[in-house]
């Protein structure tokens, strides 16, 4: 499924993840930087997912339920998550495989 979403960036910081942030995805592994995105709850955790311009990252993290309309790609650091801002991109999010009927 091809789809138009809004890309924002984060850092495993207290700014950018909250006053309870411990370094840690929601796969409970650090994140990382190029491989690492949030994603929405509709996406599995693990599922590869390309963003056009920017290529291909692992949702391994989940977004704040009201932010779950976009992906949120990882950054080690807080200038350079900051300094990628808010996009608009075109992401292949892979559908289930089409199981067959029983016969």
């Amino acid at each position: 499924m091809f789809t138009n979403l809004v890309i924002t960036a984060y850092c495993a910081c207290k700014l950018c993840c909250g006053p309870n942030a411990c370094g840690l995805a929601a796969n409970g592994k650090p994140p990382v930087e190029g491989v690492t995105c949030a994603g929405p709850r509709r996406v599995p955790l693990g599922t590869k997912i390309h963003i056009e311009g920017i290529g291909t990252r692992i949702v391994t993290d989940r977004l704040a339920k009201r932010f779950d309309n976009r992906i949120d790609i990882y950054f080690n650091d807080h200038a350079a998550a900051k300094k990628f801002g808010v996009r608009r991109a075109v992401v292949w999010i892979p559908t289930k495989p089409e199981t067959k009927a029983k016969q």
